[in-house]
């Protein structure tokens, strides 16, 4: 299928929408739901880190199971579990809230993960950085009123409320997620058949099929950004908070509103062939780097609204542009592994932007943590320009070996 617009792939926007919305509201409120049950820095890290943590760990599993029986199944199964998980907010205690969110680390290792290769089968190659791109943009269009929407409910309604609603969402998600399901044909749902005789397949390739240099140069860059982005979205609100100021809800607003139109406006431009997308790669690094800078140095409205722009373009273009070519660096009889893989190392990014940045900021300071993030994403473009090295110099050897 040539049209990432068609009414197949709007449902699987529109469903991905929906369960993101609770994730970003989720992720906005508990850190102050936790301060009233009593948590401090470290412990809000650690509780808003299981969640990827756990992501990280269950991402080539939930690639193995979905590789095995197929799409459908999972992610039903992984709304049905996000629904019940939901409940677990409604006692206030924090070993109940780290339960939850490692529960919800592990539904959205298999929710994204199916529903990412449900994208790709539904379009030809020729169109699958458009709909992954398009399937990213859904993730994070949520990300444009979610957060706002939480941190205004938070000082109206009591948490209680609050989550009870979120969890009555959830099982509208789930109905609407199981109608889908339904819909979707016999070939989306089960893997293709290995071909016995393929050697791409045989038990020697299957060992060795992680080992790929694309998939861990690529799994590594994305770690090392995802961290400068995990630490800004647990402790940004926190920090701004603390300085008396009120512009939380400003710079998250600002900053998904343009990561969301340069992800939509950026789809055309990220290469759908294989080819490795450094025009994309490394300015979308220095920007990220930028952005965590500025937020170490400066917290004026201009500063903040600098830092949320160039945060906003970063993010959008890097996680699908990556994406787009591991998948089609990645052998199809072990695609689901390996992409969990690649998605299991921005989750752990993202987790040790709270669980290992928690501690920078209680040791030192929140800006010495900015810094730090900024560091991270130099480094990665660092990592990046010895891949590109290596791949032009392979890319020479083979020219030479035609001639």
């Amino acid at each position: 299928m040539d049209n990432p617009y068609s009414f197949r792939s709007l449902q699987v926007y529109a469903v991905t929408i929906l369960f993101y919305c609770i994730v970003y509201m989720v992720l906005m409120i508990l850190p102050f739901y936790a301060i009233t049950a009593g948590a401090g820095e470290m412990e809000i890290g650690l509780i808003m880190g299981t969640t990827m943590f756990a992501s990280m760990i269950c991402r080539p599993i939930a690639g193995t199971v979905i590789d095995r029986y197929g799409t459908r199944k999972v992610f039903v199964l992984a709304l049905l579990l996000f629904t019940v998980s939901l409940a677990g907010y409604f006692i206030p205690n924090l070993w109940l809230f780290g339960l939850v969110r490692a529960v919800q680390g592990i539904v959205a290792a298999f929710f994204s993960t199916a529903m990412e290769i449900i994208t790709m089968d539904l379009l030809s190659e020729k169109m699958r950085a458009q709909g992954l791109s398009l399937y990213s943009l859904a993730t994070m269009i949520p990300s444009t009123f979610g957060p706002t929407i939480a941190l205004l409910l938070k000082d109206w309604l009591p948490m209680i409320w609050i989550f009870g609603s979120l969890f009555m969402m959830s099982m509208g998600i789930f109905l609407f997620g199981l109608s889908l399901s339904r819909q979707m044909k016999s070939s989306a749902a089960a893997p293709p058949a290995i071909i016995p005789d393929d050697p791409a397949a045989s038990p020697l390739a299957r060992k060795g099929v992680w080992k790929s240099r694309t998939l861990l140069l690529s799994s590594a860059v994305m770690l090392l950004a995802s961290v400068a982005n995990g630490a800004i979205f647990t402790f940004l609100p926190l920090y701004l908070e603390k300085q008396g100021l009120k512009f939380a809800e400003l710079y998250f607003l600002i900053q998904t509103l343009v990561l969301v139109m340069t992800r939509f406006a950026g789809r055309k431009y990220i290469p759908s062939d294989g080819s490795f997308p450094g025009r994309i790669l490394f300015p979308a690094l220095a920007l990220a780097s930028l952005g965590s800078l500025i937020l170490g140095t400066s917290l004026s409205p201009a500063a903040l609204a600098a830092a949320a722009v160039f945060n906003g373009i970063a993010f959008a273009l890097l996680y699908p542009a990556l994406l787009t070519y591991v998948s089609f660096s990645v052998p199809h009889f072990a695609r689901g592994l390996l992409i969990g893989l690649f998605i299991g190392a921005a989750d752990l990014g993202f987790s040790l932007g709270a669980l290992a940045m928690g501690p920078v900021a209680s040791s030192f300071s929140f800006p010495v943590m900015f810094i730090t993030g900024g560091a991270l994403c130099l480094l990665a473009g660092f990592a990046g320009l010895g891949f590109r090295a290596r791949q032009t110099e392979t890319g020479k050897k083979k020219t030479a070996a035609g001639l």
